[in-house]
C-alpha cells in the first residue's frame, strides 16, 4: 500500500495526541508519570507549526508520525540541529515500509528549517531493526542515554 508524508497541521493534533499515547506506554517514563494529552497536544501543536511533525498516511488513515524540535546546537549555536521527539508507526502498519518513509523524508523537512545535523533517539525497548536503519540510511551512533526517576 502507498505511504504518503506530510507536514501535520493543527488540526491533526488529536490523531497525534492518540499516537502518541501509544508510543508513551512503551517507554520507561510511563511507568513514572502519566500520559497527559493536553501536554502532547501543545507540543504536536508547537511542532506542527514551526518545526518538524510528518504524518504518514495509507489508505486514507494516519498510520505514522515523526516530530523533531530544531534547536540550535547545544555546543555551538551558530549551527542547528534536530532533536527527535517521537517516531512512532502504529503495529499494524510495521514491515510496510512506514517507519523508513518517515526517515526519509525527515531529512529534507529538517533541512528546510536550517538543521544540520539531525538527533534520533534509539531506546531500550527500540526494535533492533531501528538502529540497523538508522545505520542503512548514514547515522552515525553518538550516545546512549539513561534515565532515573529521583524520588
Amino acid at each position: 500500500m502507498t505511504v504518503t508524508i506530510r507536514q501535520a497541521t493543527r488540526d491533526d493534533v488529536p490523531a497525534i495526541v492518540a499516537m502518541s499515547e501509544k508510543f508513551y506506554a512503551n517507554t520507561v517514563f510511563a511507568e513514572w508519570f502519566e500520559f497527559n494529552p493536553e501536554t502532547v497536544a501543545d507540543i504536536a501543536a508547537t511542532l506542527a507549526s514551526g518545526h518538524v511533525m510528518l504524518l504518514a498516511e495509507q489508505g486514507g488513515r494516519v498510520v505514522g508520525m515523526v516530530g523533531l524540535w530544531v534547536l540550535p546546537f547545544v555546543f555551538n549555536t551558530r549551527h542547528c540541529a534536530a532533536y527527535e521527539v517521537v517516531w512512532w508507526v502504529n503495529p499494524d502498519a510495521q514491515g510496510s515500509g512506514v517507519g523508513k518513509a518517515l526517515l526519509d523524508a525527515i531529512e529534507p523537512a529538517c533541512k528546510e528549517r536550517g538543521a544540520e545535523v539531525i538527533h534520533m533517539v534509539h531506546m531500550a525497548n527500540s526494535p533492533p531493526q531501528a538502529a540497523a536503519l538508522y545505520e542503512r540510511l548514514g547515522y552515525a551512533h553518538s550516545e546512549s542515554a539513561y534515565a532515573k526517576k529521583v524520588v
